[in-house]
């Protein structure tokens, strides 16, 4: 389950999920101003459960528009999906997992960054 080309399954994931702080997550995301703005995103949704498990954005980038769902896996490392408007995942980290310094590269990567444009 919730593989590329399925409907994402936000139960099944948030069963073995940590809880994370969507203020911290935002301030860490928009600590690149410039490049997270480019992503067009907007439409920040956490669940409303007692425990938040679950971050998600709109985003209309270059490469992917659509939504990017963040967790916190148990290993304390993030899972990123990434899905059309319909839920249906087009790309996410496979289990690996992202330590924060690299969940903004892997994001902008997937969404917008063209390195044409990098410096």
């Amino acid at each position: 389950m919730n593989q590329i080309n399925e409907i994402i399954n936000i139960e099944e994931i948030t069963k073995s999920c940590r809880d994370l702080n969507p203020t911290e997550l935002l301030q860490l995301l928009r600590a690149d101003f410039w490049a997270f703005c480019s992503w067009g995103a907007d439409g920040f949704t956490v669940d409303n459960k007692k425990r938040t498990r679950m971050f998600r954005m709109t985003v209309r980038g270059h490469h992917h528009k659509g939504y990017v769902f963040i967790f916190v896996n148990g290993l304390d490392l993030f899972d990123v999906y990434l899905t059309k408007k319909d839920g249906t995942i087009t790309d996410h980290t496979k289990g690996e997992g992202l330590y924060f310094d690299m969940l903004f590269d892997w994001i902008d990567r997937k969404v917008e960054r063209i390195d044409e444009y990098v410096r």
